[in-house]
């Protein structure tokens, strides 16, 4: 038993699973390799005690070499990462052996034992209905053979044996099937009793993951917004261009942080089952791409390396698309081009057209990726750790999940000396100037907001000081409330005669929620048609859906 014990955490039962996620089909992989190396050793074992007491039989001797030979190629068809194939030819070599032996040895093996075992193992190694469904009529194919032929000749040995002998294979026999019985229950066995333990464990760390990153992100967002201001405050007083790089430094880093707990919290909205929410809508090529890259160019000059942006002009002036979801994508293949490139290397961010898809391409000068990893490096939790530099092991992953969810794909390209290159391919969709958003196609210089109401309800007085300051840099009139209550009351006071152009409140509120809040508002005359922005960093509930459905009109995670 120590031995199988050994060989379930050897490597050699990994043959095959780089690159794999799921941890059922990792299971798998990991059993067929496992009952490919057992069936070698019973051939070897059984097969060399029926050679040498059926002394060299080559009707015995030639089919069980070709069976070990046969059985050899299931784990290189896992290499290839041919499951399916690996799983049917272990499962058929066994079928074919065993009508054949029954033919030559009649009864002597027990050859029954071994097709119930070939059903058990049916549900185990082969994943869709339909092969299971094939592999178990294949077995009770093979047992009416054997129970025919059985009939036919009485179930005696074409071969002569002796009583002794007989015996002797017979308990070899008996005992292999015991032996894979053990092997392959005992590690559901185990699972089974560790379950539950588990996914209470599991369950509470989720929640202590998503309450831990959810309070995270408020203080950061806070951080961010509070950056913003000051190289907004800088850009106005040339007296204050000495502390420009303390502050460029906290609003990358603040940058960085946030990137960093939303991969955490999409993560952890993957691991709960839910489909990631997709918008798609016309935005400016350039001017996306543009504000991305200069925001790069921060760190660019911070590491020593240079960043170049280039945009095909075959590229639509506008596109359908997820502009968050694009972000974000790009912010995690960046940040990796920073982190593992060259100092005084260069990185390069370009956009451009393939036929009906497009592409976006990020290269960096640096050390290659080893070409051992580079099959897993889409794996969460898989790191290029190289001396000092560490991450999280998720940014690739959230990529390749965005990626699934925009019908788009991701590949790698890393040449020693050179560089590494991600390529993300995207369908094209071209979009017109007049289907971009109210005032997308503008500049920020050309919004005129200085005439523009706004009401806010924010009970987190540090979000509600910095809304002011934002509002108040914009030229907007505010009024700001702590809760929904205070502002349904400022509404009922000024409405009809002083509606606001636009409402800004938060989800979760003490006093009164946010879904009641906006039912309330729109109940008013004069506010139905208000368009109201909801602010929220709770992906684990329905919480957004009740607000659109309340009547909210965007919202802002």
């Amino acid at each position: 038993m120590r031995a199988f014990r050994s060989l379930e955490k050897s490597k050699l039962l990994a043959i095959g699973t780089s690159g794999i996620i799921e941890e059922e089909d990792l299971a798998r992989i990991r059993l067929v390799n496992l009952l490919c190396y057992v069936a070698a050793g019973i051939v070897l074992l059984v097969g060399g005690v029926l050679c040498y007491v059926l002394h060299g039989k080559a009707s015995v001797v030639v089919p069980l070499t070709l069976e070990f030979i046969a059985n050899a190629s299931v784990l290189w068809w896992n290499h290839k990462k041919r499951f399916v194939t690996a799983a049917w030819v272990l499962y058929a070599i066994q079928c074919v052996m065993i009508a054949y032996l029954a033919i030559v040895l009649g009864r002597l093996l027990q050859l029954e034992l071994v097709i119930i075992l070939l059903i058990a193992i049916t549900y185990l190694i082969f994943k869709t209905p339909t092969d299971r469904k094939l592999a178990v009529a294949a077995a009770l194919v093979d047992l009416i053979v054997l129970e025919t032929v059985y009939y036919i000749n009485g179930g005696e040995s074409s071969i002569p044996v002796s009583y002794n002998a007989a015996f002797l294979i017979h308990a070899l026999v008996l005992l292999s099937v015991i032996g894979i019985i053990l092997l392959v229950s005992a590690p559901y066995v185990r699972s089974h009793d560790t379950n539950a333990g588990l996914k209470r464990a599991n369950h509470f760390i989720k929640i202590f993951i998503a309450q831990i990153t959810h309070e995270l992100r408020t203080p950061l967002d806070s951080i961010h917004q509070a950056m913003q201001l000051l190289r907004s405050e800088i850009r106005k007083d040339r007296h204050l261009r000495n502390i420009q790089p303390l502050v460029d430094i906290g609003w990358t880093v603040s940058s960085t942080a946030k990137n960093i707990v939303n991969n955490v919290l999409d993560m952890a909205e993957i691991e709960a089952g839910k489909s990631p929410t997709v918008v798609n809508e016309a935005f400016k090529v350039r001017a996306f791409f543009e504000k991305i890259s200069e925001v790069y160019q921060i760190i660019a000059q911070r590491e020593k390396m240079t960043l170049g942006l280039l945009i095909d002009k075959n590229m639509p002036e506008a596109v359908f698309g997820d502009p968050l979801g694009i972000n974000q994508i790009i912010t995690n293949l960046m940040a990796n081009a920073f982190k593992y490139g060259k100092k005084g290397g260069r990185v390069s961010l370009e956009i451009r057209r393939s036929g009906t898809r497009w592409q976006i391409v990020v290269f960096n000068t640096g050390p290659a990726i080893p070409p051992e990893k580079l099959d897993s490096i889409f794996d969460p939790f898989i790191t290029g750790r190289t001396g000092h530099i560490q991450g999280s092991g998720l940014g690739l992953f959230i990529v390749k999940s965005k990626l699934l969810a925009l019908n788009g794909a991701i590949s790698v390209e890393s040449v020693p000396d050179q560089g590494t290159t991600f390529i993300v391919t995207l369908p094209l969709w071209e979009a017109r100037i007049r289907d971009l958003p109210d005032g997308a196609g503008l500049d920020e210089d050309q919004l005129d907001l200085h005439k523009a109401v706004v009401w806010v309800a924010e009970d987190d007085k540090l979000t509600a000081f910095l809304y002011t300051r934002f509002l108040n840099d914009m030229g907007c009139a505010f009024t700001v409330a702590k809760n929904g209550q205070e502002l349904l009351g400022i509404a009922k006071e000024k409405c009809p005669g002083d509606i606001p152009d636009i409402i800004i409140l938060d989800c979760h509120m003490p006093v009164l929620s946010g879904e009641e809040t906006i039912i309330q508002l729109k109940r008013l005359p004069g506010l139905d048609h208000v368009p109201v922005i909801v602010t929220t960093g709770d992906i684990y509930s329905d919480t957004v859906h009740k607000m659109l459905a309340a009547g909210a009109n965007a919202y802002l995670k």
